[in-house]
């Protein structure tokens, strides 16, 4: 009898904890834990690490992500004396189309943001449950090293 009202209890406050809530769950990966920057003649004047990440909506209704044209507006943010400090952001002119990108519920996408110094960073995605919402939330990559 206790094991079922404990169960019970459980249930409920995961219940009460969830919400039941109708909205995006944004995730945000990277596939490794260190990049090393080369040299792309075509692209760049000096050595760039080009970090590929995914994100995936694992919630249950529309992730709206702010975006430049197609690209997400993602925050690559370096750690500076144990503290996070914006290192880039996607700087967007008025010429470019700055539609969201909608990510429905269970898809994914990929994308690379292009680091040209050194340390220790994460990639964090602001995005929203409505189009025209501020974001209301942001997906943080876990940590990575650029060498």
């Amino acid at each position: 009898m206790l094991i079922k009202r404990s169960a019970v209890v459980a249930l409920a406050a995961l219940t009460l904890a969830c919400g039941g809530e109708d909205r995006p769950v944004l995730k945000v990966g990277t596939d490794l834990t260190s990049y090393t920057r080369e040299s792309i003649p075509s692209t760049a004047t000096s050595p760039v690490a080009l970090v590929p990440y995914n994100s995936w909506n694992r919630g249950s209704a529309t992730a709206f992500i702010p975006a430049c044209g197609v690209h997400p507006s993602a925050v690559v943010e370096r750690q500076v004396g144990g503290q996070w400090e914006m290192y880039a952001n996607a700087l967007c002119i008025d010429i470019m189309m700055q539609v969201p990108i909608e990510l429905r519920a269970g898809e994914s996408r990929q994308d690379q943001v292009a680091i040209g110094e050194a340390g220790h960073f994460r990639i964090s995605v602001p995005y929203s449950a409505d189009r025209s919402e501020n974001s209301s939330f942001y997906a943080v990559s876990r940590e990575f090293d650029v060498q």
